[in-house]
């Protein structure tokens, strides 16, 4: 992963709550990256070094990096704040999986919610550079018309290019347009039937809140798409399974201070650290990023092993945020 400064050239204000950043290296040029990959931004809160991993909602044709930002938790808030045009900030990255060229298919179908319209904007911009005539399908989800990130820009998208045809499932309209937005309520079956009846020929792509993202992945495995048709990404592990034993607790000792502390079945050990006021670099807390890699020994449980090698994972090597204890173990970062 590359570490580099980069100047912030632009700001938009793309909802109430939203703002979008455009951000072009110091010096040099911007590493090779790939539609619907993240990086981290790190800033300072009150003296304190503080990160977080953002989706990039450009595309890899674009001249700069822009990141789009719901104001919502610690960092986010700080940066909408903050962060100004002319500013500096330091990033890593590009990371993650989730993108076409790694999982390629002739007709996606694409489905959002909230902030999870970032990747599938940049997705959607590169395939569409790509094969302008691409038959692509975009259901989007929004609380209400205001709530909708990119909206003129995918109408526009749509407009121009005629395999592109794209939805927008409100939960709520204005009383005097509903016209304007046919799709009212949550995305359901029906809904699916309609907008994509050949839903089992393509490939679907799905970001969003997790209880969206639970929701779709259950609606779609009732509909009949096979497991492998289903590619997602989110910013949010599923619970880690309690640990089939009767202690209450184990101990996870540090090698560098000795220090001992408590860390409790199912619990990660990023948040066992955190709880006993130590501090650890972790961006994206959902084990996609690799900022929280740490060397253990001992019986543990990774939820995920994204970013490890299996050199890595032969040695110890564990992401913090998304890894368990089965036993007493001890750790190193």
């Amino acid at each position: 992963m590359t570490a580099l400064t980069l100047t912030c050239i632009g700001r938009q204000q793309n909802t109430h709550d939203v703002v979008s950043w455009q951000l072009a290296p110091v010096a040099g040029s911007l590493p090779l990256v790939l539609a619907g990959q993240c990086i981290t931004l790190h800033t300072e809160i009150d003296g304190q070094p503080e990160c977080r991993a953002y989706t990039l909602s450009s595309s890899p044709q674009d001249s700069c990096w822009q990141v789009t930002i719901k104001e919502v938790g610690r960092v986010s808030h700080h940066l909408h704040q903050t962060l100004q045009v002319g500013d500096h900030i330091r990033v890593d990255g590009p990371f993650g999986d989730f993108n076409l060229t790694a999982l390629p298919c002739q007709r996606p179908l694409l489905l959002s919610a909230g902030s999870g319209i970032t990747p599938m904007w940049a997705i959607v911009r590169d395939e569409l550079a790509k094969r302008p005539d691409a038959n692509i399908r975009f259901i989007h989800s929004a609380r209400s018309p205001a709530d909708v990130i990119f909206a003129d820009e995918l109408a526009a998208l749509a407009e121009a290019h005629a395999g592109v045809r794209h939805a927008l499932v409100l939960e709520k309209v204005l009383e005097q347009a509903p016209s304007d937005h046919p799709w009212v309520g949550r995305l359901s079956p029906d809904m699916l039937r309609e907008l994509a009846p050949d839903l089992h020929e393509r490939h679907v792509y799905l970001c969003g809140p997790a209880p969206y993202m639970a929701a779709v992945s259950t609606m779609l495995a009732e509909l009949g798409l096979p497991p492998e048709q289903l590619h997602q990404e989110s910013f949010g592990l599923p619970p880690a399974k309690p640990a089939a034993t009767t202690s209450d607790h184990f101990w996870l000792t540090l090698k560098k201070s000795g220090k001992k502390v408590k860390i409790l079945p199912g619990q990660t050990l990023l948040a066992a650290l955190e709880t006993a006021g130590e501090t650890m670099m972790a961006a994206c807390r959902a084990g996609v990023c690799g900022s929280c890699r740490c060397t253990t020994t001992g019986d543990i449980e990774r939820q995920s092993v994204m970013t490890l090698s299996p050199q890595d994972l032969a040695s110890g090597v564990a992401l913090a945020c998304s890894c368990t204890a089965k036993g007493d173990i001890s750790l190193d970062y």
